[in-house]
């Protein structure tokens, strides 16, 4: 079922994008002295660009975390996302206009750009917000998939955990640990006495931690419930913890559950 769904959503964005183009190219004939086909091959162009690059950020979106990042700076990373897009995706058909065809037409094509531009805003626009609207579903899905994959039955429950610093290691007692957060391939351990950095993976530390002290409240962050000081709502069905340090952590719906069910 998954399977057809996603042929379904392919089908239908690849044919949103054939309308686009040919919508484009009815209206720029209105408006710019050129051949219908020329204006259509350029709208192809374009559209094959902007749909492959609505791939690429999707794909961004969901693996960049984003949502770990402060509002302003979550704002400030999405417009420069969208820019680079938008000038690589109307840069690039311009340039594949220069390639295959005539130097005049291309000329002529010119005044058409900041309509490609608009196009490419809108389209960024509304993948930004189609995501952040839905993040909570993809996390828990994302969750769900990660229960789903057997633990093995010897899993060994850590009680510290070493690091290596320089010439020196320190080893940290689990009950030091305020939180752990994802860093790609590696995981930021957060204690009292510093932070630092395990080549490790979130699944790991899940697994080998106990559970009755640590919860994986989101898929970026496992927590230790000894450190949490409230609970907080925020939004529609948003949640955010703040811990003894003072830091404030968001929280997916089924980590709200986990936290839940841990602190009774």
């Amino acid at each position: 079922m998954p399977l057809l769904e996603n042929k379904i959503r392919i089908f239908i964005y690849a044919f949103l994008w054939t309308v686009y183009a040919i919508l484009h190219a009815l209206s720029m004939s209105l408006l710019v002295p050129v051949a219908f086909g020329t204006l259509v091959v350029d709208a192809l162009f374009h559209s094959i660009l902007f749909a492959g690059l609505g791939v690429m950020l999707w794909i961004v979106l969901q693996y960049g975390k984003f949502e770990t990042l402060k509002q302003v700076q979550r704002s400030v990373s999405y417009s420069v996302l969208g820019i680079i897009i938008i000038a690589f995706g109307v840069g690039t058909g311009y340039f594949l206009d220069y390639i295959f065809l005539d130097e005049n037409e291309v000329l002529a094509l010119l005044p058409t750009l900041p309509v490609k531009g608009l196009i490419g805003l809108t389209h960024h626009v509304i993948f930004v917000l189609y995501f952040y609207a839905n993040a909570q579903r993809f996390e828990i899905k994302s969750d769900r998939e990660q229960s789903e994959k057997p633990e093995p039955a010897d899993t060994e429950i850590l009680e510290r955990i070493m690091f290596k610093t320089r010439q020196k290691i320190k080893v940290i007692s689990i009950n030091d640990i305020v939180y752990l957060r994802s860093e790609g391939d590696y995981v930021m351990v957060i204690s009292n006495e510093g932070k630092y950095l395990k080549e490790q993976t979130m699944k790991y530390f899940e697994s080998h931690l106990p559970k009755s002290l640590f919860i994986r409240v989101h898929r970026s962050y496992i927590v230790n419930i000894e450190y949490i000081s409230a609970i907080e709502s925020y939004g529609k069905q948003n949640q955010q913890i703040l811990l003894k340090n003072g830091e404030w952590l968001k929280v997916s719906l089924a980590g709200y559950r986990a936290l839940k069910s841990a602190l009774q």
